[in-house]
C-alpha cells in the first residue's frame, strides 16, 4: 500500500468518525465536531436519569480518572472498567481516605461480583458486550493510587509549572501495581494526560502526549500505511502517541480506534 492510500483513507476515516460521531458510545465528539474526551460522557445511565461523567476540576473525579486509567491497563473487556468507575462514584466510594483502609478494601473485594451485577442493572444506555466483573486487582491498584496521591498531584501540578509532562509521565510510570498485577502502568498513561487536556484543566499539556497506541490502534494504523513504532519503553510509547496526533490531531487515537465499528461507511 502507498501512503498516499493511507493519507486518502485517513481523511475518509475521519470523515465517517464524525458521521458516526451519535452511534458510536465511545466517539463523544461536540456540536464543533471537537473531541470532549471520554470521560466527559460514559454513555452510561444513572439510575436518576442522569448521563455518567467526570468533572476533572473535583478532586474526587480526577482520583476516578486514575482508577478508570489503571483499570484499563489490565485484560478485559473496557466496559469492566467503565463500569467499575461508575459504582465507585455512584456509591460515594471515590474518597481517596476510604482506600487508605483494608477493612474497607476486603469488604469490597468480598462483594466484588454483587457488586457489579448490580451496578449493571441500575444503569441503563451502555449495554456491556460480556458480563461485567470487577477484577480483584482493581482494588489493589485504587489503593496504591489513594496512598500516593498527594506525590500524583504534585506531579501534575509541577509539570504544568515547569510545562514538562515529562514531570507526571516519569513518575506515574514508576508506580509499581497500576497495571495488571505488580506490573506498572504505560499504554494508559497519554489517556490520563488527554483526559485533562479535554477538559482544559492543565493549558499546557500537548496533544502529542495525549494518543493511546494500543492494539487495536495499532492494527487500524499498519492498514492504513502510518507506521507507529512498537511500545516497549516510556520513550517508544511517546513516539508512537506522537505519530498518531501527527496524522489526527485533536481527535487523536479515535479514529484508529472506531475504524473496525466505522469500516463499512469507509467508501474504498
Amino acid at each position: 500500500k502507498s501512503y498516499t492510500k493511507g493519507e486518502n483513507m485517513k481523511d475518509k476515516l475521519i470523515k465517517a468518525v464524525i458521521k458516526n460521531k451519535e452511534k458510536l458510545s465511545y466517539i463523544n465528539i461536540g456540536k464543533d465536531n471537537k473531541y470532549e474526551g471520554w470521560t466527559s460522557n460514559f454513555n452510561i445511565k444513572l439510575p436518576n436519569n442522569e448521563k455518567m461523567k467526570l468533572d476533572l476540576n473535583e478532586e474526587d473525579d480526577l482520583f476516578l480518572l486514575f482508577v478508570l486509567a489503571s483499570s484499563w491497563s489490565k485484560t478485559g473487556p473496557w466496559e469492566n472498567a467503565a463500569f467499575f468507575t461508575t459504582y465507585l462514584k455512584l456509591n460515594n466510594k471515590d474518597k481517596i481516605d476510604l482506600w487508605l483502609n483494608n477493612d474497607f478494601i476486603n469488604k469490597e473485594i468480598e462483594k466484588r461480583e454483587e457488586n457489579s451485577k448490580l451496578i449493571v442493572e441500575q444503569c441503563s444506555g451502555l449495554i456491556p458486550r460480556k458480563k461485567v466483573s470487577f477484577r480483584k486487582d482493581y482494588y489493589s491498584s485504587v489503593s496504591i493510587i489513594a496512598n500516593n496521591w498527594k506525590s500524583i498531584k504534585n506531579s501534575l501540578l509541577k509539570s504544568n509549572e515547569n510545562n514538562d509532562f515529562n514531570i507526571f509521565i516519569d513518575y506515574i510510570s514508576k508506580l509499581e501495581g497500576l497495571g495488571s498485577g505488580k506490573n506498572k502502568m504505560r499504554i494508559k498513561i497519554p489517556l490520563i494526560l488527554r483526559e485533562l487536556r479535554c477538559q482544559s484543566v492543565f493549558s499546557s499539556i500537548p496533544g502529542e502526549l495525549c494518543c493511546v497506541p494500543d492494539e487495536r490502534v495499532k492494527v487500524t494504523s499498519k492498514e492504513l500505511g502510518i507506521t507507529i513504532p512498537n511500545v516497549t519503553s516510556i520513550n517508544s510509547l511517546l513516539k508512537a502517541s506522537k505519530v498518531i496526533y501527527d496524522n489526527f490531531g485533536d481527535l487523536y487515537d479515535i479514529p484508529l480506534f472506531a475504524y473496525e465499528d466505522i469500516k463499512d461507511d469507509i467508501v474504498k
